[in-house]
């Protein structure tokens, strides 16, 4: 009968525990009570992302390689994008290229997708056509119709 009775060693055992988990709570209350939780609002590509982005170098000790190697993938995705937008830009509006060489440029960026694999760089190709066709003649005149078509903020 005596078989279900608890030792000494039990009840001291499940004290510690106790104790613990006690001191687990106590630790996990004072860091919540130093935690600050904000809200942010506003509309698309009002800065949210960016403060959070900001926030994160500046009180978590920035980035890790895997997050930084992600953030390179978005990167050269919005350098295609722009460089698409722009052109779909110039050709929206007739406006035509006064270098002969950025056609060629122009058919090649809008043909080329970002390898998903973040560890691959761009090719030096788009980095190439991307600046060629930034420095042709024709771009202040597509900048001019700049509110009838969308290009990121970040891409001037």
């Amino acid at each position: 009968m005596g078989m279900c009775m608890s030792t000494q060693n039990d009840d001291q055992e499940q004290k510690k525990r106790s104790q613990a988990i006690d001191r687990k709570l106590e630790e996990d209350s004072r860091r919540l009570r130093r935690e600050c939780k904000i809200l942010l609002l506003g509309s698309g590509e009002s800065g949210k992302s960016t403060i959070v982005k900001q926030m994160k170098i500046i009180h978590q000790n920035g980035y890790s390689t895997e997050e930084l190697s992600m953030y390179r993938l978005t990167i050269y995705k919005n350098v295609i994008d722009c460089a698409k937008s722009l052109i779909g830009a110039m050709r929206q509006f007739d406006v035509e290229l006064q270098t002969p060489e950025n056609k060629a440029y122009c058919d090649y960026l809008m043909d080329y997708t970002v390898d998903p694999d973040p560890e691959r760089p761009l090719e030096m190709k788009v980095g190439q056509a991307v600046s060629s066709l930034w420095r042709d003649q024709c771009i202040p005149k597509v900048m001019e119709h700049s509110s009838e078509f969308y290009l990121m903020d970040s891409a001037p």
